[in-house]
């Protein structure tokens, strides 16, 4: 750009920081980044125009700008970085009249500004990086100043020009700068085609505090790196300006017409099952676990450290479209979809690595997993299960919503806060209501007592519902292909009130849901007290963790409703979720109750005849012969105790096996204890 028309614009640049960055000037911020998209609809059409033209001169007139409103404003020299931040989409568009992504940085955006956003996958730790190199000639005493552009320029000791002699780097007076390598991926809600190989693209920081992941919107130039001298090929990396987290969660700027539309719908009272039929539509029932699934997006209200994510496993027989439901729900922005099959556990959680980095060094990096990358949104985890080296961190993210990993020297905290949507299949094929659910599949009691319900997915014969089911699959099949049929059985959208509620509305109902704080009355209150109390004074073992389940459902219920306060209706449907899944999970046939223990294998009826049996045992061993009793004196006693033959010998398997008895010979049992 011609030096006049630089000269005309510094001043009018000064006068715009010092009217709008005031306040950073104010609190003497550390780091200031300009709004460019603010600064265009203020009308500094030319300032963005030199930008996008050449943006490295660009910037530098506009940090000396600053630095010239900070003395006039503060009267002292600005110590602080200035970079740029948000460009307005004239300077940042691609050929089909979007922001750039990723995918759109190829050789004709080398050197040009561009803005794009990425999902961390890794992240070095934090170096400094030379910025300004001062050597001098210890022969002679010159000196000379060089500035280092990127991080692949040499750092050599240069030859003085004056004696011919090598010149040595002073450390204390040249200039370094906080350094970080990242690797971003594009998100799938930006990608041309989803069906694609997602793109990668490294970034390179310089005066960054440091980011480990999440989503990212970096600012930045694309500049050539090439690896092999030897080969005329450059990859393309970008040199970030600035780096900001981006907010991962469901578009929250609603018109007045999606207003005035979301609160008619709430107000019908079918609203929840009107929604939960928007999930895998191609997939027919499964009613209950759809509507605890719309509850989970939805979210209880957050307060302070307690979380509002709700918890949910599906165990399910093959077959039964476990994993539609899940990759629909991972369709919702913000939530990630996974299979654990092919994933390992720090792919599950996060990992230490070390890895070869763009600027050519072997060093740690931190690698996400899918429960940070899901950070306020929801992951969903198909056939789980989880190897005991990664169970703490699990554990972890599900209660505290963070996993703190420490290994190479780096050593952080990274959020991950969100709700886990599970499925797994059983470990002997098909779901069996008879067995215990912790010895049916491959999760540790100490998480699986962490999911706030629980639901099996049986796939049992049924005349008049596989009738339906069949219909549904076959006018499915049709649907996909007539339109007509499509609008009769309501496949992708249904008109309810004159509203069409599709894919695109549940989402943009699910976010304005969420925005809702409802509070609880004292009537709901008591409601939840008092099926809490009823439980707990029978012989029914119900935990703290179920009640803190049924606020966070009873909230979402409410917040379904679009409703400012939790009423005993939403306290109900919350009950009434929790005892269709314990009913499934924890019914103990024999004391007609539920038992949170019968999740976990030994439910209390069962543990108090375990007792009854180690007694026996225990008493016999002290009076009987070498300690032992016989199977046959055993049986009688356990009979006296009201507990028949069969009972008897399961039950002495168990003890076998938990280790507190032993069978020294054949038929004769002693305490282990002992």
């Amino acid at each position: 750009m011609d030096d006049k028309i630089i000269a005309d614009l510094r001043p009018k640049i000064t006068d715009y920081l010092k009217e709008n960055y005031s306040e950073d000037m104010l609190k003497e911020s550390e780091r200031v980044a300009v709004d460019l998209n603010d600064m265009y609809h203020y009308g500094m059409f030319e300032f963005i125009e030199f930008i996008e033209d050449e943006p490295k001169e660009a910037i530098n007139l506009l940090k000396e700008c600053y630095y010239d409103a900070y003395h006039i404003y503060r009267g002292e020299k600005a110590d602080c970085t200035v970079t740029i931040k948000n460009l307005p989409l004239v300077i940042n568009k691609n050929s089909r009249g979007n922001e750039r992504t990723i995918e759109d940085i190829k050789g004709k955006t080398h050197g040009k500004l561009v803005e794009i956003e990425g999902i961390i996958v890794m992240a070095t730790k934090i170096k400094l990086a030379l910025k300004e190199a001062v050597h001098i000639c210890t022969a002679c005493g010159e000196k000379r100043r060089t500035k280092i552009e990127r991080p692949f320029q040499a750092n050599f000791d240069p030859v003085c020009p004056k004696c011919a002699q090598n010149m040595t780097l002073l450390e204390d007076e040249s200039a370094y700068v906080d350094f970080q390598e990242l690797k971003i991926q594009q998100p799938l809600d930006l990608m041309e085609d989803p069906e694609e190989p997602p793109k990668f693209i490294s970034v390179l920081l310089e005066d960054t505090p440091g980011i480990y992941c999440g989503r990212v919107k970096v600012t930045g130039i694309p500049i050539k790196n090439q690896k092999n001298k030897n080969i005329p090929l450059h990859d393309l990396l970008i040199l970030g300006y600035n780096c900001e987290p981006v907010s991962e969660k469901l578009d929250v700027s609603f018109n007045e017409e999606e207003i005035e539309q979301f609160e008619t719908l709430a107000k019908n009272k079918d609203v929840l099952n009107i929604l939960s039929r928007r999930i895998a539509p191609q997939i027919k029932g499964n009613d209950i676990i759809k509507q605890s699934i719309v509850l989970q997006q939805v979210r209880g209200v957050k307060k302070g450290r307690k979380r509002a994510d709700s918890h949910i496993l599906l165990i399910t027989d093959p077959g039964t479209g476990k994993s539609d439901v899940l990759r629909f729900i991972s369709g919702i922005p913000g939530n990630v979809y996974s299979s654990i099959s092919t994933a390992s556990g720090v792919g599950l959680t996060a990992g230490v690595v070390q890895e070869r980095t763009e600027i050519g060094d072997s060093t740690w990096v931190i690698k996400p997993g899918v429960l940070v990358k899901a950070n306020g949104g929801t992951a969903c985890l198909d056939e789980l299960t989880v190897e005991r080296s990664v169970l703490s961190y699990i554990l972890e993210a599900m209660e505290s919503q963070t996993i703190h990993i420490s290994k190479g020297g780096l050593n952080t905290k990274l959020p991950a806060g969100c709700s886990i949507l599970a499925a797994c299949n059983p470990k002997y094929g098909r779901y069996d209501n008879n067995v215990a659910v912790i010895e049916q599949i491959n999760i540790p009691a100490p998480l699986l007592s962490r999911f706030d319900l629980i639901f099996p997915i049986k796939d049992t014969p049924n005349r008049n519902r596989d009738s339906d089911i069949a219909y549904h699959i076959l006018d499915t099949h049709i649907a996909l292909m007539d339109n007509s049929k499509n609008e009769e059985i309501g496949l992708f959208s249904e008109t309810i009130d004159e509203i069409k509620v599709d894919f695109d509305f549940f989402c943009k109902y699910i976010a304005y849901a969420r925005q809702k704080t409802p509070k609880f009355t004292k009537e709901s209150k008591e409601v939840i007290h008092d099926f809490y109390l009823n439980l707990r004074k029978t012989s029914v073992q119900i935990t703290a963790r179920q009640l803190e389940a049924l606020v966070r459902l009873s909230e979402a219920h409410a917040k379904v409703r679009l409703k400012s306060e939790v009423e005993p209706e939403d306290a109900k449907f919350a009950i009434y979720l929790m005892i269709e899944s314990l009913k499934e999970v924890a019914y103990d046939p024999e004391t007609d109750s539920f038992d949170i223990d019968k999740i976990f294998g030994t439910s209390r009826n069962e543990r108090s005849k375990l007792n009854i049996i180690f007694d026996i045992i225990k008493r016999s061993s002290k009076v009987a012969y070498g300690g032992m009793i016989t199977r046959g004196d055993l049986l009688t006693e356990a009979q006296l105790e009201g507990i028949p033959e069969l009972e008897v010998i399961d039950l002495i398997g168990k003890l076998k096996v938990i280790g507190d008895i032993y069978e020294p010979k054949l038929g004769f049992y002693k305490d282990a204890r002992a």
